[in-house]
């Protein structure tokens, strides 16, 4: 009898282990798989000038009322501002992000991002980025403007060290709407000819950064939104790990790296009031 029941408890052992091998394999199988279907809708709002009174408003230039607005009206329908690189860590990593993440990118550089946006981000708890354009922090005559209303390489400094702004490029020089669109290859540009100008102008902005020794993700945003087939596969050789463009739509963030080439941002324009941008989000 004893060892009857000496060879069923044993038996018994043996079961309760293969059982729990055969749980931790299916955790192993399946964790991977729930992890990959993750996802979030990821809606990113393009700002540009912001300017402290009522008068001057266009496609390009918002208030500062207007912004704050924006910010308690966010607030007020749960969405949270994120960082890109908390964006690309979700993709890449796995990492947490708030179920309605909102991203906040005021393009150009502009010395408003100092004396009107970072007061208000801080006021409200909010994160945001600035899409660099080289030429303009560098204070170079490019045929542009560059009438001082742009953040230098040191005021750039101080908008990362304020703790609510991360860096972006726009290009180093090539935010100009002249013979070439932005980055749109000319008709007449070999493929060699066409890599070489892109990849000279992303080596320049990389001399620039590192100089002026401020942070950058390794990310960029098209100048216009003006895309080009061909740009895509050369950012990516140069490390870039996310682009964006200027095109409406709303993106959709998993596991999946390609969601964060292309992404679609809205136009926040000083026409429009705080309801028609949160229409827009619920899309």
């Amino acid at each position: 009898m004893k060892g009857f029941q000496k060879g069923f408890w044993g038996m018994v052992f043996y079961v309760v282990l293969l059982l729990a091998l055969i749980c931790l394999l299916c955790i192993g199988l399946f964790a991977p798989a729930r992890a990959s279907q993750d996802s979030r809708t990821l809606p990113i709002i393009m700002y540009h000038q912001i300017v402290p009174g009522e008068d001057g408003l266009d496609d390009y230039t918002a208030s500062a009322a207007q912004l704050e607005a924006d910010l308690q009206a966010l607030a007020r329908e749960g969405y949270q501002t994120v960082w890109l690189s908390e964006v690309i860590r979700f993709v890449h990593e796995g990492a947490s992000l708030p179920e309605k993440p909102v991203l906040l990118v005021f393009d150009d550089g502009y010395q408003s991002v100092i004396s009107q946006v970072i007061p208000l981000l801080k006021q409200y708890n909010a994160k945001a980025m600035v899409s660099v354009i080289g030429a303009r922090a560098q204070g170079i005559e490019d045929g542009c403007d560059t009438s001082g209303q742009y953040m230098t390489w040191g005021d750039l400094k101080k908008a990362v060290d304020s703790g609510c702004i991360e860096l972006q490029s726009h290009t180093a020089q090539l935010h100009v709407f002249r013979t070439r669109k932005g980055v749109q290859k000319q008709p007449d540009e070999t493929d060699a000819d066409y890599q070489a100008m892109l990849s000279a102008d992303l080596n320049l902005m990389q001399a620039w950064v590192k100089a002026a020794e401020v942070p950058m993700l390794k990310a960029f945003a098209y100048p216009y939104g003006f895309v080009e087939p061909q740009a895509d596969e050369i950012l990516r050789q140069q490390g870039i790990e996310a682009t964006m463009t200027s095109e409406p739509h709303t993106n959709r963030i998993s596991a999946d790296s390609a969601c964060l080439y292309r992404m679609g941002r809205f136009n926040r324009s000083g026409l429009m009031d705080t309801k028609t941008l949160l229409d827009w989000l619920k899309r």
